[in-house]
């Protein structure tokens, strides 16, 4: 009964997790008009400190615990907590995956150690809070309105880590004393292969591939609206420009301005006076590839040259300068057609006064684009998984093996003679 009323509690975290994806717009607009945004931020903070103090309390007047290192260590973690809240301090709401994976963690651990009482547990705990990550941004990415984000993939396998490091490092739970086993093992191996599997499913989940499974399932046909979950993009070498990259190989570039630049110049026309966000929102990465990547090197083109008409160092200005330029080459040089045909095309004089002031044959490397999987091929990451699987795999054979016919114990290194003295074999 027991062990059902623990996983009850995961179950019951999980849920509540899953139920505020399509809510949290809603919560987010609520909360900023009544406290404003920072108010997420402070709240985890406080939470934060809470915990903490009630944990540095239990540990020091009820369990007499005098190791310095545990509480170091539990300052470290709380620590860690509060700045990663304070670098996502300009969208604030997402650290609130700390509290919801933080707690998830605790009710995981609990959960798990009543069958597992070694050391694994926190493996295994960090590894299911993670899984339950990927189904939360799966589940988001679903939901009208709400994205895939791979970065928040990370932010809840972070904050479920955190907290199984101030258990295992922090806490040291009494319970966990057992040696590590090989049915322990083989749980954290599987736990970690379906981590594996799941996110390669989901950075297989391209525009492609969203295309072909809801032919053949109409009834998905919405998921065709949503932003993609990964675009594995092409890395492009030029000799004016350097290196920048996009969704589409330079073949598709050049189709996509010959056949409708009239129709891009005149989408950015109509929006040049609206939110940049929104235009984004309008026009996915996924859907209209081209008009996306072109608005956001004009985004960055000019957002730089605007830094830079305000810059009082020298060297500052001219490094502005010179990314203005280079994105505005990339502009001219793969979306020409479509810039001429839009407000956003430099005078020729303009350029060349930029020109002046830096020096354009120096290489360039545009961020737009770019990412940990920009440069990433899907058969390279499978095969990568396929190779971390097999490892698992043989790893999990040779425990079944070793449990049915144990090795032979290896000989002493040490007798001793009649005379009571110890000899090295």
């Amino acid at each position: 009964m027991k062990k059902f009323f623990a996983w009850l509690w995961v179950g019951l975290c999980t849920l509540s997790i899953l139920m505020i994806v399509p809510l949290a717009r809603a919560i987010q607009r609520f909360v900023s008009a009544h406290g404003g945004r920072a108010l997420f931020g402070y709240a985890v903070i406080g939470a934060t400190a809470v915990a903490f103090c009630v944990l540095i309390y239990v540990l020091f007047f009820h369990l007499k615990i005098r190791s310095v290192s545990q509480y170091v260590w539990l300052a470290l973690i709380a620590g860690f907590y509060i700045y990663y809240t304070l670098r996502l301090w300009k969208a604030p709401e997402e650290a609130v995956h700390f509290l919801e994976y933080g707690l998830l963690g605790y009710f995981l651990f609990r959960a798990l150690s009543l069958t597992t009482q070694d050391k694994s547990i926190y493996f295994a705990a960090f590894f299911a809070g993670s899984l339950v990550g990927i189904c939360d941004e799966i589940f988001q990415w679903a939901v009208p309105g709400r994205f895939w984000d791979l970065r928040d993939v990370g932010l809840n396998a972070l904050a479920a880590g955190l907290f199984q490091v101030a258990l295992w490092k922090g806490v040291k739970p009494r319970i966990i004393h057992q040696a590590t086993s090989g049915k322990s093992i083989q749980k954290v191996s599987i736990l970690l292969g379906a981590n594996l599997l799941l996110l390669g499913i989901c950075l297989s989940n391209t525009p492609k591939a969203v295309a072909w499974y809801t032919r053949i399932f109409p009834k998905l046909a919405f998921l065709q609206k949503e932003e993609a979950m990964s675009e594995f993009r092409y890395k492009h070498k030029d000799p004016e420009i350097g290196v920048f990259y996009s969704r589409l190989s330079l073949e598709e570039l050049k189709r996509g301005d010959a056949e409708r630049a009239e129709d891009y110049g005149r989408r950015l026309n109509e929006w040049k006076d609206k939110n940049y966000d929104d235009f984004l929102r309008t026009f996915t990465g996924s859907t209209h590839p081209f008009l996306y990547e072109l608005r956001i090197h004009l985004f960055r083109r000019d957002r730089k040259y605007k830094e830079a008409m305000k810059a009082t160092d020298e060297a500052q200005k001219k490094n502005l300068l010179f990314i203005a330029y280079k994105e505005n080459l990339t502009a001219q040089k793969y979306f020409s057609r479509t810039l001429k045909g839009s407000v956003y095309e430099w005078p020729k004089e303009k350029i060349e006064k930029i020109q002046a002031q830096i020096d354009p044959s120096l290489p360039y490397s545009s961020p737009v684009g770019s990412g940990p999987l920009a440069a990433l091929k899907i058969k390279t990451m499978w095969l990568l998984i396929a190779i971390v699987l097999a490892v698992l795999a043989i790893l999990n054979i040779l425990i079944r093996r070793s449990q049915r016919h144990p090795f032979p114990p290896f000989p002493p290194l040490f007798k001793e003679d009649m005379g009571g003295k110890v000899n090295l074999l």
